[in-house]
């Protein structure tokens, strides 16, 4: 059955949590442990954002789900790091972005 994105029923969550291992290493969030990474993906992915279902229903485009598992990302390692998230911030997230639509449609 698949996604109307790609193939996959399922995201790839050990590609996910390798993802997010590589956001956290930028951000400096080097100590969360790859189980809350995991908890913390899934809970956007089908938690109270719903977000795999509505890129199943075709509701959000593939760069749409990996931009807001991306930015949910980024603020909860930020919050996680201490830092301040209205400053602005020395990396670049975009790189990643092929990645994570990777990891989550294949």
């Amino acid at each position: 059955m698949g996604t109307r994105y790609g193939s996959r029923e399922h995201p790839d969550m050990q590609g996910l949590v390798a993802c997010a291992r590589k956001v956290a290493g930028l951000i400096g969030a080097q100590d969360v442990p790859d189980a809350e990474l995991s908890g913390f993906v899934e809970s956007i992915l089908f938690g109270e954002k719903d977000a795999w279902q509505c890129a199943v229903m075709g509701l959000i485009t593939r760069e749409e789900t990996a931009n807001l598992l991306l930015a949910h990302l980024e603020t909860w390692l930020m919050s996680r790091a201490n830092l301040d998230c209205l400053e602005p911030m020395p990396w670049d997230l975009e790189p990643l972005r092929h990645e994570f639509e990777d990891a989550l449609f294949g």
